[in-house]
């Protein structure tokens, strides 16, 4: 999430500036497995995008055929499947195993749809992001909506297998539109890692932000919460609170707070999510750690142990243009300062993998860094000069299990009687005749996961202690396929 500490958030644009490009070269050659497919956008006409397989070692290869001429604001990927966002069209590439970008699957056109009366393209900002199951896209329309009112609409869309769109629903919110502006006014939705909820912002009179809080239904739509609270820790002076950063792993959040009328330091409070979707905190106003980042943006790590703050703006250290601020994540706890990186560095957007690398890319400085972030040391792997970099997509790459040639489950992890940490990580596929209609991963009678199709891919959160976890497959007959794994968690 972006935070913009008295003044405008910063959405994603669809306009690409134009800049001299500079043709990036690679420090390092990749010497072992791919780990992730890394592409970079820069800023120009075309917006041409860069892509590179990333080592295990975080060592960058250039993917033939690079770079990609796609005309449009990368969003993100599901690994087999690339997506953009024009003015008025979401779009989806196909993608070769070696990371290329193909041609394109399909398109849909936002503005035909519910929630298209708010504008986008030249008439609102808009933006678009992916759940954490890479099977639905939301697009974030806004714009003036009968000139006093500014109107944001969130749009929900199905990914089909053959990269066609499904348009699913959307729900809107108004505001009063005191700045005179078509685009000022709503952020993008972060989505819990269970996919139960997703929280965004706006901007209400006197550029105060609200959070908004959504439910997200069985059909994958994101239903606003007219009565979504959140429980700020006491202070003298309030707190006003910027988005909300939902969890990879486990019901939890993170905002930023701030005084009212004060600029920096921001405060960064660890929230717990209830199962109304509602935000409540232990954390105190000593407690808390202040960034020293004035205009900033956030990010977990897909494992949830760590979260970053990064951004192009210092705070009280007039020396200071930016940085990264790596924090320990511990749950309802208050964050702990873990490291801090490139402090005078002006970062603009900060991506992972699944191998614990950090990427960080610096437009001011034509540069993209790569760290191994593990709780014990934070390396520099390399560093990679680019020209105007200005987007980020990071698609790790995961060895997938094979499904089982006739009815049944294989599961690739967690192993028989294996000892884990948490989050675990869960990797599995099923057969059943007729096709897979849902496949479930259930402790006891609490479900855990749950897939419209028979790949498992994921992790769960789950405290210290022993478990049997069971894989279920169902066709739409009734018929089962069944598994299970005994496993502790220490």
């Amino acid at each position: 999430m972006t935070h913009a500490i008295r003044g405008r958030g910063l959405i994603s644009s669809l306009a690409l500036v134009s800049a001299l490009a500079f043709v990036p070269q690679t420090r390092a050659q990749s010497t072992s497995a791919t780990a992730a497919d890394v592409y970079i956008q820069i800023q120009g006409p075309e917006g041409a995008v860069y892509g590179f397989n990333a080592s295990s070692t975080g060592q960058l290869s250039a993917i033939p055929g690079s770079p990609f001429k796609l005309g449009t604001q990368i969003i993100g990927s599901n690994s087999s499947q690339f997506f953009t966002l024009g003015q008025t069209l979401i779009h989806s590439y196909g993608i070769a195993s070696n990371g290329a970008i193909g041609s394109q699957l399909g398109q849909i056109p936002v503005l035909d749809y519910s929630g298209g009366a708010c504008g986008g393209g030249t008439t609102g900002e808009n933006g678009a992001v992916l759940d954490h199951t890479g099977k639905y896209i939301y697009v974030m329309l806004e714009g003036n909506f009968s000139g006093s009112v500014v109107c944001g609409a969130y749009q929900s869309y199905l990914i089909n297998s053959d990269g066609s769109f499904t348009f699913d629903g959307d729900t809107e919110i108004t505001s009063p539109n005191e700045t005179g502006s078509a685009d000022c006014c709503f952020g993008l939705p972060s989505i819990l890692g269970n996919e139960s909820f997703a929280y965004s912002n706006y901007m209400a009179p006197q550029n105060y932000w609200v959070l908004s809080g959504f439910r997200r239904e069985s059909s994958g739509t994101l239903d606003y919460l007219p009565d979504f609270t959140y429980t700020a820790p006491t202070n003298t002076g309030g707190y006003n609170a910027d988005s909300a950063d939902a969890s990879p792993t486990g019901n939890y959040a993170v905002l930023a707070l701030t005084v009212p009328d004060q600029a920096y330091p921001a405060q960064l409070g660890s929230f717990t999510v209830n199962s109304e979707g509602n935000l409540t905190t232990t954390n105190t106003s000593t407690n808390m750690p202040s960034t020293k980042l004035t205009e900033f943006s956030t990010t977990f790590s897909p494992s949830g142990n760590f979260f970053v703050a990064y951004g192009t703006s210092g705070g009280t250290n007039a020396n200071a243009k930016g940085g990264i601020e790596i924090y320990n994540f511990n749950g309802a706890a208050p964050l702990t300062l873990y490291k801090t990186l490139l402090e005078g560095t002006p970062i603009n957007q900060v991506a992972w993998d699944s191998s614990n690398h950090m990427y960080a890319i610096s437009t001011a400085n034509n540069e993209l860094y790569i760290f191994t972030v593990t709780p014990t040391s934070v390396v520099e792997d390399s560093s990679t000069s680019i020209g105007n970099p200005f987007k980020l997509v990071v698609v790790s790459q995961t060895a997938m299990c094979s499904a089982p040639t006739s009815n049944g489950v294989n599961v690739c992890s967690p192993a028989e009687g294996a000892t884990v940490t948490s989050p675990v990580s869960i990797n599995a596929a099923a057969t059943v005749s007729g096709g897979v209609y849902r496949f479930s991963l259930w402790n006891g009678d609490i479900k855990l996961l749950n897939e419209d199709n028979g790949v498992m891919d994921g992790s769960v959160s789950l405290a210290p202690g022993t478990y049997k976890l069971i894989f279920d497959a169902v066709n739409s007959s009734g018929v089962h396929a069944d598994a299970t794994r005994d496993i502790t968690v220490k």
